[in-house]
Formats: C-alpha cells, structure tokens, sequence
C-alpha cells in the first residue's frame, strides 16, 4: 500500500467519522427540539386553562357590576353636556372680546386720526401766528425808524433858539 491510498483511507474514514458525529449530534437535537415542544404544548395548555378561569372570574365580576357601568356611562353624558354648555359660553365670551377688541381698536385709531388732524390745524394756526407776528414786529420796527427818521428832520429843521426856550417852557411848567 502506498502513502497516498494510506492518505484517501484517512480522509474516507475522517468523513465517516464526521458524518457519524453529526448524525449523532443533529439526533440530539431534534430529541430536544421535540422535548421542548411537548414542554410548550403542555404550558400553552396551562396558560390558557388559567386564562379562562381568569376570564371566567372577571366575567363573573363585572356581572355585579353593570350598575356600575350604567352609572358611569350616565356620568359620561352629564360631562358630554358640561362641556359642550361650557364650550358654547366659552366661545360667546370669546366672541365678545373679539368684538370689544374691535371696538377698542377702531376708536383708538379714530382717536389717533383726530389727535393728529388737531396737531396739524394746531400746527398751522401756529405758523400764521409766526408770520402775523412777524410781520407786526416789521412793521413796528419800521414805524419805529420812520419815527426816528421823522424826529431826525425835526431836529435838524427846528432852530437852536426854540430849543432853549421848549427846554425853559418844559421846565417852567414842571415848576407850577
């Protein structure tokens, strides 16, 4: 025999022996795959036994209890009505502050149109005003030198001799 038919009986007896180790293992498994599948069918079993006891029980309670729930389903509708009462009377006041938020709002804008339109005649009888005065200071202001001018010609015109006999006439008659 040579090495390499010593070699392929290795290999073949190799395979055969891994062949055999997961047959073995793979039974195993299936024996515990069907095991635990008896197990889950059993507690299935049980959890569903208890759930109808439990279900048996609480049916059973709330037999005795309808009244309860004909109490409450009363309570339901008086609420119901509560709140759509509240709701309307909420929704009128709301309504009202709307409308009186309008009102606010247009007379202060009236107001402010009013104000303004006062402030403008105000500020217009104030310049004409300005101007009158200005045009009275003008004028005084020309009377006054057309006065000076005058009282310049006067005095030019007036001899010095009559001015000492005003200024003597002025204080004689200061002295009676």
């Amino acid at each position: 025999m040579e090495t390499r038919d010593k070699l392929l009986i290795l290999i073949v007896i190799a395979w055969i022996s891994a062949a055999v180790y997961f047959k073995a293992t793979t039974d195993q498994m299936f024996t515990r795959l069907d095991a635990m599948e008896q197990l889950q069918i059993k507690h299935v079993d049980e959890v569903n036994q208890e759930f109808r006891e439990d279900l048996k029980t609480l049916n059973l309670q709330f037999i005795g209890r309808g009244k309860h729930l004909r109490q409450a389903q009363k309570d339901i509708v008086v609420n119901t009505q509560l709140i759509h009462h509240l709701t309307d009377s909420l929704g009128r006041k709301i309504e009202t502050v709307a409308l009186d938020l309008e009102n606010f709002q247009r007379d202060t804008e009236q107001n402010f149109v009013s104000t303004a339109e006062a402030r403008d005649e105000i500020e217009k009888d104030l310049s004409s005003f300005k101007r009158q005065q200005r045009r009275f200071v003008g004028d005084l202001e020309q009377r006054v030198t057309t006065i000076e001018t005058d009282v310049k010609d006067l005095n030019e015109r007036v001899p010095p001799k009559a001015e000492e006999e005003e200024e003597q006439g002025s204080s004689r008659r200061r002295g009676r």
